[in-house]
């Protein structure tokens, strides 16, 4: 009897065993049954879509997340717009959000659906709403975002400088170096002129803006073209102070020793946000919403600011970064988006090009 009872006690525990393994076998959790299987198609910029938290998403659901990269603004438009692939969701910058709406290529999103929305930078959200939220319909999440500041190197430039006129300055004749990008280069000038909304030119306004650029000629070294461009100019001495493409490359150089500071002027910054939208033609909704929700938790945001540098959205993100890493990402101070301008949609990029072309080439 005593055998008996061993043997069926034996069969019950693989049985028991059995079904227990037969749970989560495959590692997704009963949470992720009903998308098992399923594919988001993900339309992003290089960086934003990392195994390190990527995987995870994958392994919990049990889905695929595909990833095309675009290479500019122009040809994430165009693949979208082409529609051989439905992109479940889409990275762009705060300042198209409009046009892919105009276009009908996305979609409102629900934010009753994500939990973490409330963890967003206040400051950050209510500058980022004005240009995403549509007819009283959200279309966008804040998912990165980074400043272009002035950058110095304060052993050469001893007395403070708190404008953007310093790079009109003859005093750095030579030494100075802005980038090769007609749209910062308008939206720049017009705020250091005053003009309210760089965004939003007049005829006026632009001849304005053109004729400052070009009396801005005399001083500048080079127009540089990439950030390694930038970064070479200003460690080597050959510059010594310039329009940043962005604050990563001030904290790049800080990291070489050098004695590079980001100042922010007077009269304020731009500030890129780029943001998630969702596919017009998805056919997974519930899924995107989970994906959206997990990429702007604190955890996930931290990843991203360690990864890129960029700024995070996850106000709780700071907590979870050193001091250091927090002060870089200026994740230490929500005031700073006060100094910020967003980059918006321009009344005409044709314009801005030919305006911008016009100022290279004169004499």
């Amino acid at each position: 009897m005593k055998k008996m009872w061993s043997a069926a006690l034996a069969i019950l525990t693989v049985m028991f065993s059995a079904a227990c393994g037969s749970v989560d076998h495959s590692g997704a959790g009963s949470e992720a049954s009903p998308f098992q299987g399923k594919t988001l198609n993900v339309m992003s910029w290089e960086g934003y879509q990392e195994p390190n938290w990527v995987k995870p998403f994958e392994e919990k659901y049990g889905v695929t997340v595909n990833v095309t990269y675009a290479g500019s603004v122009d040809d994430m438009f165009a693949k979208v717009q082409a529609g051989s692939v439905k992109y479940d969701l889409i990275f762009v910058d705060g300042g198209s959000v409009k046009r892919y709406q105009q276009f009908h290529l996305i979609q409102p999103l629900d934010t009753a659906k994500l939990t973490h929305v409330n963890e967003l930078i206040k400051q950050l959200k209510e500058k980022n709403d004005k240009h995403v939220v549509i007819d009283g319909q959200t279309y966008a999440l804040p998912f990165a975002w980074g400043s272009l500041p002035m950058m110095v190197n304060t052993e050469k430039v001893k007395e403070p400088v708190n404008s953007w006129e310093a790079l009109w300055n003859q005093k750095y004749k030579g030494k100075v170096i802005t980038m090769d990008d007609a749209n910062n280069q308008v939206a720049m000038t017009g705020l250091m002129l005053g003009i309210s909304d760089p965004y939003d030119l007049n005829d006026g306004q632009m001849a304005e803006i053109k004729a400052k650029l070009i009396q801005q000629k005399s001083v500048v070294k080079t127009y540089y073209s990439g950030f390694e461009d930038g970064k070479s100019l200003m460690a080597s001495g050959e510059a010594w102070l310039g329009y940043a493409m962005g604050s990563t490359m001030i904290s790049d150089l800080k990291q070489q020793g050098l004695s590079i500071e980001e100042v922010i002027p007077k009269e304020g910054a731009l500030v890129w946000v780029d943001n998630a939208v969702i596919g017009q033609g998805t056919e997974n909704l519930e899924l995107v919403h989970k994906y959206l929700d997990y990429l702007i938790s604190a955890d996930v945001q931290t990843k991203l600011i360690r990864k890129t540098g960029y700024g995070g959205v996850n106000q709780e993100a700071a907590n979870l970064l050193t001091p250091e890493e927090a002060k870089a990402a200026h994740m230490d101070d929500q005031g700073y988006f006060d100094k910020l301008v967003y980059i918006a949609y321009p009344e005409s990029f044709e314009k801005r090009v030919a305006l911008w072309n016009q100022v290279k080439a004169a004499q």
